[in-house]
């Protein structure tokens, strides 16, 4: 693979993690023109077609990555997802069943956890995409699918607080951090999202209290140093 292919490759799968898809796209499209072939492009693709609801186009992408990878699990575990998306059931059910094999092949017993963080991972990254692109009911469908199938990643749930916030559903995201707190008492980034619910409603000290704890918990941690500056700026001493 020659270095300006491998650079188009890095940048698209670079624009996908920022989710800006039509960048992604372009770069990833330049390398396959170029003579690229490999699985995790048309993966990516797949990815991006599937949160612009293309399923025909995004199952042809996973495909193509499967034939050129026939071991990619996680292709094999979002064709499954789409096909299902468009009632295509016993596909769905045919392309999950060839993973499962993959894994126990690999590893003996693939086992229930490791499935549901894999398809969990997938409804994840669908979501980001969807937040990225301002499409906030999608991304929090999304994040409550990947919950449902993994309900204990910590991740996921902060994630979807965020969705719910930036869809402005404050309510929600207050009761669902508040939740996740009970549950998970300390946890930094969880806490961070609850400062910044209380500081977009005016309540500056019970923000600096959530970031002040973050930041205890996470002495390291330089988004919550950044927002306790802000603070600091709007409130000078004296």
């Amino acid at each position: 693979m020659s270095r300006e292919l491998a650079g188009l490759i890095r940048m698209g799968k670079s624009a996908v993690s920022e989710a800006e898809c039509l960048r992604a796209e372009r770069h990833l499209l330049e390398a396959l023109a170029g003579g690229a072939k490999y699985p995790d492009i048309h993966y990516t693709l797949g990815l991006i077609d599937h949160q612009r609801g293309k399923y025909r186009r995004a199952v042809e992408r996973f495909g193509q990555a499967v034939s050129l990878n026939p071991d990619y699990t996680e292709a094999l575990l979002s064709l499954s997802i789409t096909l299902n998306d468009m009632g295509r059931y016993d596909e769905a059910r045919d392309a999950y069943d060839r993973a499962a094999e993959i894994l126990s092949r690999k590893g003996g017993s693939p086992g229930e956890n490791l499935f549901r963080g894999r398809i969990a991972n997938l409804h994840k990254e669908l979501g980001e995409l969807y937040l990225a692109l301002g499409q906030h009911d999608d991304a929090i469908r999304e994040f409550r699918l990947a919950l449902f199938v993994a309900p204990g990643y910590p991740d996921l749930r902060v994630r979807l607080v965020t969705a719910l916030r930036e869809a402005g559903r404050t309510d929600e995201a207050r009761n669902e951090v508040d939740a996740f707190l009970a549950e998970i008492p300390g946890n930094a980034a969880a806490l961070i999202q609850k400062g910044i619910l209380h500081y977009l409603a005016g309540e500056k000290a019970r923000a600096l209290r959530a970031w002040e704890e973050a930041l205890y918990k996470d002495p390291l941690n330089k988004i919550v140093q950044v927002y306790l500056n802000t603070l600091d700026r709007e409130n000078p001493p004296g």
